[in-house]
């Protein structure tokens, strides 16, 4: 019998992507919220998980082994504008989940971020001591502290990752993508460093860990420190397409943008000890990102 696993926040990005790849080993049921979708080979239900209550609910509902957490406010404008809503979704949901599952003897994989650093420090592990930018980070941050404090055996995946996003929620690739088809410029950060994955890879090397048992923080990112800048100049390579349409800018550049880490780069090496691998090259994930396209694999 396949292990079931349930994805909170089933319409965004992250969780489409997750639960996609995911479904031919796993039972998988996406908690949707507001927007309904359909995935095939992926349970979806409305769920509402907005107190303790009903993350017990949900939990007897489903019976699940795994709960992925994915649910959150990441727009980090918003969550300035709107603090209150962004410690509701980002530390309460977290932190009643964390206790839900706790009790009742549920895997918890909360889903965190690389925006926790503010300093030139490169590579940071999960050891590093952390430093908020903003409401954002400051908020993941609280979940994090809650959600260890609370489970003692969840995990903790600090990451940044890119894949192909439903058509009302577009990844960073998908924004330079669409650009340089249409012909449009587009200007990136090259003061801005980061080591993003597909997220095909990060839910595998995630379920690598669950199948360990392990718990903690784990940093699951690519090797490659590359800007943004950079990013887009090796995905238009790949794709074929015109990268001299992508411009170099700074972050001063763009009056009024929240305070945000320049160096957002972390260490990747206790997850390649913890299970023994290696991971791609971003040019090699942008080979399968093509692929995946050309199969109409995720859409």
């Amino acid at each position: 019998m396949k292990e079931k696993v349930l994805i909170t926040g089933g319409s965004g990005l992250l969780a489409v992507n997750w639960a996609i790849s995911i479904n031919n080993n796993y039972d998988v049921t996406s908690l949707l919220h507001h927007r309904k979708i359909s995935l095939l080979g992926v349970n979806t239900a409305f769920e509402s998980i907005d107190s303790l209550d009903k993350c017990f609910y949900v939990l007897d509902k489903y019976r699940p082994d795994i709960v992925i957490h994915t649910a959150g406010l990441t727009n980090i404008e918003e969550c300035e504008s709107d603090p209150n809503l962004a410690y509701e979704l980002n530390v309460n949901l977290a932190k009643n989940l964390a206790i839900a599952c706790n009790q009742l003897s549920v895997k918890l994989i909360n889903i965190s971020t690389d925006h926790l650093f503010l300093g030139a420090q490169k590579f940071s592990t999960e050891d590093s001591i952390t430093k908020a930018a903003n409401t954002y980070a400051k908020t993941k941050l609280l979940g994090e502290s809650e959600v260890l404090k609370y489970s003692k055996n969840a995990m903790i995946i600090r990451t940044n990752f890119f894949g192909w996003g439903p058509k009302y929620r577009q990844s960073f690739s998908d924004i330079i993508l669409k650009k340089l088809r249409n012909n449009e410029k587009v200007g990136l950060f090259s003061d801005v460093f980061f080591n993003p994955i597909l997220i095909d890879e990060l839910a595998k090397r995630t379920h690598q860990l669950i199948d360990l048992n392990a718990s903690g923080i784990f940093n699951i990112v690519s090797s490659e420190r590359i800007s943004k800048f950079e990013f887009g100049i090796k995905l238009a390579n790949c794709f074929n397409l015109n990268s001299d349409l992508i411009n170099e800018i700074k972050l001063k550049d763009i009056p009024n943008l929240v305070k945000r880490p320049k160096e957002m780069s972390l260490s990747n090496k206790k997850i390649c000890r913890r299970i023994g691998f290696k991971m791609p090259s971003i040019d090699e994930q942008f080979q399968v990102l093509k692929k995946q396209e050309s199969d109409c694999t995720i859409s």
